[in-house]
């Protein structure tokens, strides 16, 4: 202003009652698009305000492909961003999520407790808004029953016990702190935390922030969003022809390494990459995101053990766990958990997608018919349908398209899958054992160590140990099936895959005195292995089921 002095501008805004958007000084905003209010509603009531790109597109545009919902998001974006002028600048995109300003944005359902005057019981939330999507209509109706909660415990004096509008423990949220290096370096170091960013944000259980505004420093020390609670922080340096990683993911709240890894790339000058530098940096980011989304799921279920579940969210993650502990007892207690959040929210993707799973894992363990295998491909082709960019409903078709035979539909959905997440290490262990099954061990065994790369300690890691003893197996590597086989038997001691691999390695090696014990071994913790459990092995070419028949019995 000419005086030099400086004006302040707000937005208010309410979404319980009718939407309504206003200035500080009470002018009102006209939205005419009930998609644009929509969206500000979707951002206002979210974590730090924030969501990714692609969870906006499938709350609004959900029967559109992905193109056709991108393309309206960024249509409805600048419409909003004309409607906002001169307050555009509350609303913020990168290439993976939007955000609303809420420090200059004043949101009614925030601040419940000073809503009192004007608050009769009969408020709903985004009152009146109809928004003809069936995954929006799911979104809507779960959050008018919280917000009613909500008021309803303001009304009755009991605000204190009010949750908050997202428990901490329901999603991780991370931010990537930009990556360190030398000066010569630094264009290789905004690429690779591109990269990064770009591939964390394929996990779609993850909520992501950039935090490129900020400079390197410590994650423990720096100021940062209230809702982020882990931080990517790392240093790239060069040796010789590598780029090196060295990162790590911290939990901001109490400052702990969740995660601390090495990675490295091959380049033929990385100094001065040139073209090859995106295509180097992705590589390296695919080995990051994979690490470090498996720290963060396994520090989630873990957790979710050690309090109430207070959402669908915090549910999930109590399921997931008892997924990982692999017994009948707990594939029931996973199953029981997932559709009764489907049955309550049909739209809700992650139950979908883990109840799919949890058949899936059945299936595998008890070698069921074809009638449940082809269960978990519906269930996963229900996922898929409910949210087309998420790899994990793919992979998981694909695994049964794999077991049913159906090989062509299985290298469809396994490829569909890693391209979507190319860091989905399941995904690449699926490909492993498509080719192995197909009679490429070759191939299989690359498939299959980049699946290991990718998670390392995973707590299912040894089924990727299976397959890779499979392979090397059907390679004639008869060493590495043995010490393949081995590692897989040591994280899980009842695995009858990797005894049998192990039982036909010592076979054909020549070493019946070892095959005695290998097969008392299997027996031990199998006893009711026979023919059948060979036969149900998806191999394209069936003469190898014969083989093993033969040499085991």
């Amino acid at each position: 202003m000419a005086d030099g002095s400086h004006k302040t501008l707000g937005l208010k805004l309410n979404v319980i009652g009718p939407f309504d958007l206003r200035l500080s000084d009470g002018s009102g905003i006209t939205i005419t698009s009930k998609k644009a209010r929509a969206l500000l509603a979707l951002l206002a009531v979210a974590p730090g305000g924030r969501r990714e790109r692609r969870w906006l597109q499938y709350k609004l545009w959900s029967e559109r492909g992905e193109r056709e919902g991108a393309a309206s998001l960024r249509q409805t974006l600048s419409a909003l961003r004309r409607a906002l002028a001169p307050m555009d600048e509350v609303l913020q995109a990168d290439r993976t999520t939007v955000a609303l300003s809420l420090d200059q944005v004043d949101v009614d359902a925030l601040n419940l407790g000073g809503l009192a005057d004007r608050l009769t019981g009969q408020e709903e939330f985004l009152e009146g808004l109809d928004v003809k999507d069936p995954e929006f209509d799911n979104w809507l109706r779960e959050q008018r029953g919280f917000w009613t909660r909500q008021i309803d415990a303001h009304q009755g004096g009991g605000a204190g016990e009010v949750a908050p509008v997202a428990a901490p423990l329901d999603v991780p949220c991370v931010t990537l702190m930009p990556f360190a290096s030398a000066d010569h370096l630094a264009p290789q170091a905004l690429e690779l935390g591109e990269q990064v960013l770009d591939q964390l944000a394929r996990h779609r259980w993850i909520s992501f922030m950039d935090w490129t505004v900020h400079t390197a420093r410590s994650a423990a020390g720096a100021a940062r969003p209230a809702t982020a609670n882990y931080a990517v922080t790392g240093q790239l340096r060069t040796d010789g022809t590598q780029l090196i990683l060295t990162a790590e993911l911290t939990h901001l709240t109490t400052g702990q390494s969740v995660k601390r890894a090495q990675f490295t790339a091959l380049a033929a000058d990385p100094a001065d990459m040139g073209a090859d530098l995106a295509a180097v940096a992705r590589e390296l980011a695919i080995d990051v995101a994979g690490n470090f989304s498996c720290a963060l799921a396994q520090a989630y279920e873990e957790r979710s053990q050690s309090r109430a579940a207070q959402s669908d969210a915090a549910l999930v993650w109590q399921g997931r766990w008892h997924i990982n502990r692999l017994t009948p007892e707990d594939f029931e207690k996973a199953r029981m958990i997932f559709e009764d959040i489907t049955t309550r929210n049909p739209g809700h993707v992650e139950a979908h997608i883990y109840l799919a799973l949890t058949t899936l894992w059945r299936v595998w363990t008890c070698r069921a018919d074809p009638r449940d295998i082809k269960l978990a491909r519906r269930q996963a082709q229900r996922a898929i349908k409910l949210d087309v960019s998420d790899g994990r409903g793919y992979w998981i078709a694909g695994c049964a398209e794999c077991w049913l035979g159906n090989k062509s539909a299985a290298v469809h959905y396994t490829d569909e899958a890693i391209r979507l997440c190319p860091s989905l290490a399941f995904a690449h262990d699926q490909r492993g054992t498509n080719l192995a099954y197909d009679g490429d061990p070759l191939a299989a065994i690359n498939a299959l160590e980049r699946a290991i790369r990718l998670a390392p300690h995973h707590p299912q890691r040894f089924c990727f140990e299976g397959e890779y003893a499979l392979a090397a197996l059907l390679a004639g590597d008869l060493s590495a099936a043995l010490q393949h086989a081995d590692h897989a038997l040591l994280l899980r001691p009842a695995y009858w895959y990797s005894h049998m691999v192990k039982v036909l390695a010592l076979h054909r090696m020549g070493r019946p005195d070892a095959v005695a014990r290998a097969k008392r071994a299997l027996y031990e913790f199998e006893p009711r292995f026979n023919r059948s459990y060979i036969n149900w092995l998806p191999f394209s070419d069936r003469s190898q089921n014969a083989r093993m028949i033969d040499e085991m019995f």
